[in-house]
């Protein structure tokens, strides 16, 4: 029970907007996700992440940001899981430092998209 350490863990159900997540998310200390736009979110905010893979776009997100998953859907060992939350709440500053970089990139990548179009349409 995490709450007997005076954890807290937070299941948003009535967040419908990206805008209002990418608020939850950053309120996070750590995210656990296995699907990519739960990651993509923490990303986003700087949030450090373990990522449970069972798709291979899991695999691919967390391998440009230098990371491998924890486990699978399948087959995740939770004093695994454990330990990791456990790394990650203690050096949150460290790998969001190890990170930012990475993250710059990711985030300017996926903006250059839109940006074309932007530059096409004022091309016309």
């Amino acid at each position: 029970d995490v709450s007997a350490n005076g954890s807290v863990v937070t299941v948003c159900r009535d967040v419908v907007h990206p805008q209002q997540m990418l608020a939850e998310v950053g309120r996070c200390d750590v995210v656990i996700g296995m699907r990519l736009h739960s990651l993509i979110y923490a990303a986003n905010q700087l949030v450090p992440m373990i990522g449970v893979s069972y798709d291979p776009k899991i695999d691919n997100f967390l391998k440009r940001l230098d990371l491998e998953p924890v486990g699978t859907s399948t087959s995740l060992a939770p004093e695994a899981l454990k330990s990791e939350v456990a790394r990650l709440l203690s050096e949150n500053s460290l790998w969001q430092e190890a990170n930012r970089e990475r993250i710059a990139v990711l985030k300017e990548e996926a903006q250059a998209p839109a940006q074309h179009i932007i530059d096409f349409l004022q091309q016309q």
